[in-house]
């Protein structure tokens, strides 16, 4: 139990909880951990790779050092001692509603792409980010 959720989604394993903030929660267990070395992102949606071994997110810029009216979308291992900002964009336009439209980033079933929303037109726009192979 936790008493404030923020974007929960599960790993692949069907135990781990990633939640906002990079944290892990273990649903058996309850217990908790902060992933180390790793920025503290506000407004965050985070998702894990199907292999388990990334973690995506969305934040504003401000809470990773830069100008706050922007978005980017970051990409980090698992083990929180790494992690990449894969695009930052105005997203402060696109599609109108009630509520904000947020970069919300996803992985592929397969795990190779990052699907994520851009507004930063008049519309708000599917990105796509495709994972490269490691090299060897």
């Amino acid at each position: 139990m936790n008493g404030k959720w923020g974007h929960p989604s599960w790993s692949a394993d069907s135990r781990t909880i990633v939640e906002t903030a990079f944290r892990l929660f273990d649903s058996n267990d309850g217990s908790s951990k902060r992933l180390p070395e790793l920025p503290t992102p506000r407004g965050d949606h985070p998702s894990m790779s199907p292999d388990g071994k990334l973690i995506v997110t969305d934040s504003t810029t401000d809470a990773l050092g830069d100008k706050g009216n922007e978005w980017s979308v970051l990409v980090s291992d698992s083990r929180g001692t790494h992690h990449v900002i894969i695009q930052t964009f105005d997203n402060s336009r696109g599609a109108t509603s009630w509520r904000k439209s947020h970069p919300h980033p996803v992985f592929s079933a397969d795990g190779k792409r990052i699907y994520f929303n851009v507004s930063s037109g008049m519309w708000t726009q599917l990105f796509v980010a495709e994972i490269a192979e490691p090299k060897t």
